[in-house]
């Protein structure tokens, strides 16, 4: 097994120990400062599309009737042949699963990335899939990539791989960690 798949074996058995109520409760802290840093870079460059993603277990929450005090309009996921892109939902709130199915397609302004890890030099280790790796490699938001996860989810670093891609920022409950490019 690769030092990848070992962390993520890992990781991914921390993750289904956690309770409903420590993700909830971690989440909204979370949330908290994800909102923060979204509020601080609206006022630097005006968002109009936020791309979050429908957790899956053990991943960063969010809360929708926060999101609905901001004018941001909410895109999510959406699996295509080559890969993904974002959609604005049909419906206002989406059902829970990985991908939207139906919707406007768009480019968000920033986008928030979940992951099984992250380094602290912005690069992340997902799930496997090579979603975001792929869809990254040929088209960054404007405004960047927010990776989010829980702060044992943040390692010093660890063994990239060429197709890896770096986030700009990666918030957890108890900080932001600005990334250099």
């Amino acid at each position: 097994m690769s030092t990848k798949e070992n962390l993520r074996t890992d990781i991914k058995q921390w993750l289904r120990a956690l309770s409903i109520d420590e993700v909830t409760s971690r989440s909204k802290f979370t949330e908290s400062l994800l909102l923060q840093y979204l509020v601080t870079l609206d006022h630097q460059s005006p968002l109009s599309v936020v791309g979050l993603y429908l957790p899956l277990r053990g991943e960063p929450r969010f809360e929708m009737n926060r999101w609905s005090l901001f004018p941001w309009k909410l895109a999510y996921p959406s699996e295509t042949e080559t890969g993904m892109r974002y959609l604005l939902p049909k419906k206002q709130k989406p059902e829970k699963g990985h991908w939207v199915e139906e919707g406007e397609e768009v480019e968000p302004d920033v986008i928030i990335v979940p992951g099984l890890l992250f380094s602290e030099s912005g690069y992340r280790i997902g799930r496997g899939g090579g979603y975001y790796d792929k869809l990254l490699s040929s088209w960054r938001p404007k405004l960047g990539c927010v990776g989010l996860c829980f702060e044992e989810q943040v390692r010093s670093e660890f063994e990239t791989q060429p197709h890896d891609e770096k986030m700009n920022v990666i918030v957890t409950e108890k900080r932001i960690i600005s990334v250099n490019s």
